[in-house]
């Protein structure tokens, strides 16, 4: 028997075993433009997204509060260039979720260019956040699936810890840096 023949291999001869992993489809992988997001699903990447950048901001402000020696000058400027850094990087994440949020409603992502002008970007928030997608397909692919509810659980734990985040750090305030 040869082994590069077509012909002489049968549907019962071989069967290769299924992989350990999947690769997600384009659409579902979080850094990707393509495809559409849910409104509960798009809130809870950004709540993620702020959580992590709110957590990374204050922990360092919180620990100098506690310790008042740690911060030194240069540590404090380390902290301002790898926040602008983590700052660019979310508002990348950001603007890339909004633009498939977008797309779930039917419209491009050159949308997003009219949140540069007052008043108009609070009706764009407002759209993206409270607006559904579009029923059925569109020109930017089916539609998304609906939420778990561990996705809305999750959505619901993440902006429950943002508002717990933002209220530490408005009351307990370490923002008061001795240099």
């Amino acid at each position: 028997m040869r082994l590069n023949s077509m012909s002489s291999a049968t549907s019962s001869s071989v069967t290769l075993p299924l992989p350990l992993y999947s690769i997600p489809d384009r659409s579902s992988r979080l850094w990707s433009t393509r495809g559409r997001i849910g409104r509960i699903r798009y809130c809870s990447r950004l709540a993620a997204a702020g959580l992590i950048y709110h957590l990374s901001l204050f922990v360092p402000l919180y620990l100098d509060h506690l310790y008042p020696s740690s911060l030194t000058l240069d540590t404090f400027t380390i902290l301002i260039y790898a926040d602008a850094g983590l700052y660019s990087v979310f508002t990348l994440f950001a603007i890339l979720q909004a633009k498939r949020r977008l797309n779930d409603q039917g419209r491009s992502g050159w949308s997003l260019l009219l949140g540069r002008f007052p008043l108009i970007n609070v009706w764009l928030i407002i759209t993206l956040v409270f607006f559904r997608g579009t029923p059925g397909s569109n020109p930017f692919g089916p539609p998304p699936p609906p939420p778990t509810s561990s996705e809305t659980k999750r959505f619901w734990c993440f902006l429950i810890l943002n508002v717990a985040v933002a209220s530490a750090a408005i009351c307990y305030g370490p923002l008061q840096l001795n240099l």
